[in-house]
């Protein structure tokens, strides 16, 4: 019976350490989470707010880096097309 009660009461005592942790613990992080997105996010705006105010015309060229997964299609449009010509 007392191995019973030891493993009880090491549960209840993870159980509150958890409760305990996760009570203050959890807050903040997500608060550290909300204010990196937030940051994230007004350095874009400030990005885009730049990009509008370029001078008119002035040609700008951005490279996207990211390759394009092919779609499965061999063919890409407006590739040449073999015909036979009928007579």
């Amino acid at each position: 019976m007392g191995t019973l009660a030891r493993i009880l009461l090491i549960f209840i005592i993870i159980y509150y350490l958890f409760r305990l942790i996760g009570r203050y613990l959890f807050p903040y992080l997500l608060k550290n989470q909300v204010e990196k997105m937030q940051k994230k996010q007004e350095q874009s705006r400030k990005d885009f707010e730049n990009k509008q105010r370029s001078q008119e015309g002035k040609v700008t060229i951005d490279y996207n880096t990211k390759k394009n997964k092919k779609r499965g299609n061999d063919n890409p449009p407006g590739e040449y097309v073999d015909y036979e010509e009928i007579k």
